[in-house]
């Protein structure tokens, strides 16, 4: 009979659990709704911001330069990265984790180039510290709510790190959100701005200069002394926006798998806990039976 009671508990744990997963699914299907629009408008606006840096880069002077535009040789890499908040949210956090060892830190050493790390959201920072990765700021608590990130604050010293030459490069790894099924971690360069990845070239049918818009007011340089950090922030707030996005999604499918792998252990439990009793009735009636022959 005790065997029969901790198979009962057993069923209730696991009921409990569904209850939990089921909810928690629920809340991120909520989460995900708001999480796409967010992510696809933010597509539009970054990409408008992109569409004025290239007009207005095909219509500036040749001697309009701009030291965010300059690549160097890279000595010293700013990896910044972003994964969620929270956990049990399926391979999401391990697979931005193994991008970046991959990509980064088990490459530096061949290619002679020293790589400092900006974790953003608690399981980035909580792998930098794992892994004992040098970190560029303090940017892992900036919160699950993307619309409240600094993120001027951020691109000033991202900025200026760069042209103080803290680092040569700042890359971004991310999680692009395709759809509910489907993430992607990506890897973009954020730092220097390159004309045939940002401004696009030809075959990008980038702007020709335009004799009507090649007077400014103000300067062109300040006009785009204004506008790259805008962008800059623009950029992150996007890598943002995606990884929140997939992280909703992830746990949306991690949960609906945990919730049916509940609905078949309970189902397990179940014919295992008839069987046992149906052999425990059956144990019982032999002994009565049993006892009745023995009296006769």
């Amino acid at each position: 009979m005790s065997g029969l009671k901790a198979i009962r508990r057993r069923i209730g744990s696991v009921k409990n659990t569904k209850q939990i997963t089921r909810a928690m699914k629920l809340v991120s299907a909520a989460k995900l709704r708001r999480a796409q629009d967010a992510a696809l408008g933010g597509r539009s606006f970054t990409d408008r911001l992109l569409e004025v840096l290239r007009i207005t880069q095909a219509n500036l002077a040749d001697s309009v330069e701009n030291p965010l535009f300059q690549a160097r040789p890279v000595k010293k890499r700013l990896v910044m990265f972003v994964a969620g908040e929270r956990g049990l949210c399926g391979a999401y956090n391990g697979n931005v984790m193994k991008a970046v060892q991959a990509g980064e830190f088990a490459q530096a050493a061949a290619e002679g180039v020293s790589v400092i790390c900006m974790p953003i959201g608690k399981q980035a920072g909580s792998a930098a510290r794992r892994f004992s990765w040098e970190t560029f700021g303090h940017s892992e608590k900036m919160g699950e709510n993307v619309d409240e990130w600094p993120l001027k604050d951020v691109s000033a010293v991202l900025t200026k790190g760069f042209l103080e030459g803290e680092f040569d490069e700042l890359v971004v790894y991310y999680t692009k959100f395709i759809s509910v099924m489907t993430q992607v971690v990506t890897r973009e360069v954020l730092l220097p701005f390159g004309v045939e990845k940002v401004l696009g070239g030809e075959d990008a049918g980038a702007p020709k200069r335009n004799p009507l818009l090649t007077k400014f007011d103000p300067d062109p340089a300040i006009i785009l002394f204004e506008l790259l950090p805008m962008i800059l922030g623009s950029r992150i707030r996007q890598a943002g926006l995606e990884a929140r996005a997939s992280e909703h999604a992830s746990r949306m499918t991690a949960m609906d798998s945990a919730t049916k792998n509940a609905d078949e252990l309970i189902v397990q439990l179940r014919l295992f806990y008839n069987r046992a009793r149906q052999s425990s009735i059956t144990r019982e009636l032999i002994d009565i039976v049993g006892g009745a022959e023995a009296i006769k």
